[in-house]
């Protein structure tokens, strides 16, 4: 408009809402559709428009899985990496470590601080009450902060990857869901409940979902396609006990959470860097063999 605010004009022509102004975060066109929602007290909108790129012109993964099963070793060795997902570093993929920064860490433990001390507040407040209320609403605020910053971290990681000179990216199949599951009570044999590690597997829990393993998946599916790259994934089974180098496999090669050591060949390396390699290699040999066991 002309003093210098962007607004949206939202209804028909019969059934007029008005005018609504708002932030915006990049370049947009003319939109086909619009979301509008309430977070936190805030007004969201969201909308698609055409970016004048067809779908045709874009390949399929089946389309670059033929077309690399005709290529060589070497060049899927150059053009292919694999991508490790862990809970104290959460993204390795080869010789690139994407981590949160300082800040986004500091500002997550301060959000987990602030949510922990609303909490006790709000169990000794009066359900239906308007200060319970707003403590909720306080307590709604700090997830969402917390929501903003993966979701900040899953897009700058994708975008990375994308943009990298990989055109094959390889990640493993990892079942969120089943891996966050409450374990089952265990007794024994007179009947007796006996520990089954409840607290320390909540505590595992928490850190998968707080990295956002699914989130960055996602995103870096729909940037790959778009960029004319492709994403596949692998099994996940023992990529952290082999050895990238002479493929041997045993729980000791794991020295620690960061230390890979091979018993065989003496290989040594970050742990997570080595199974990123490993899941790289998966990749290359099931497209060169076979290529069905790729999803």
């Amino acid at each position: 408009c002309e003093d210098g605010n962007l607004r949206l004009f939202i209804g028909t022509k019969t059934n007029n809402i008005g005018y609504l102004s708002f932030k915006a975060h990049s370049k947009f066109e003319i939109p086909n559709s619009l979301y509008v929602r309430k977070e936190c007290g805030q007004y969201y909108v969201s909308f698609c428009y055409e970016n004048g790129k067809s779908e045709g012109e874009l390949s399929s993964n089946a389309e670059h899985l033929a077309f690399l099963q005709g290529s060589t070793k070497e060049y899927l060795e150059e053009n292919a990496i694999g991508v490790d997902r862990g809970v104290t570093i959460p993204v390795h993929a080869g010789l690139m470590m994407f981590d949160f920064s300082d800040n986004q860490k500091t500002h997550m433990t301060k959000a987990e601080r602030y949510i922990k001390r609303l909490q006790r507040r709000l169990a000794k407040q009066t359900k239906g009450s308007n200060r319970r209320n707003k403590t909720k609403h306080r307590i709604a605020t700090y997830h969402a902060k917390k929501a903003s910053i993966r979701n900040d971290f899953a897009h700058k990681t994708s975008r990375s990857l994308v943009d990298s000179k990989a055109k094959i990216i390889v990640f493993e199949t990892l079942k969120t869901s089943n891996m966050t599951r409450k374990p089952k009570a265990k007794q024994n044999k007179i009947g007796q409940f006996v520990s089954n590690k409840a607290k320390q597997k909540a505590g595992l829990n928490k850190a998968i979902l707080n990295v956002g393993w699914h989130v960055i998946e996602t995103y870096t599916k729909y940037k790959a396609y778009q960029a004319g790259k492709v994403v596949f994934k692998v099994s996940p089974a023992y990529t952290s006990q082999e050895c990238a180098k002479c493929d041997h496999t045993h729980p000791d090669n794991r020295k620690s959470q960061a230390l890979f050591v091979c018993g065989k060949c003496g290989h040594t390396d970050n742990a997570d860097s080595n199974a990123s390699l490993v899941i790289k290699k998966r990749a290359i040999n099931l497209i060169l063999d076979t290529g069905t066991v790729l999803s």
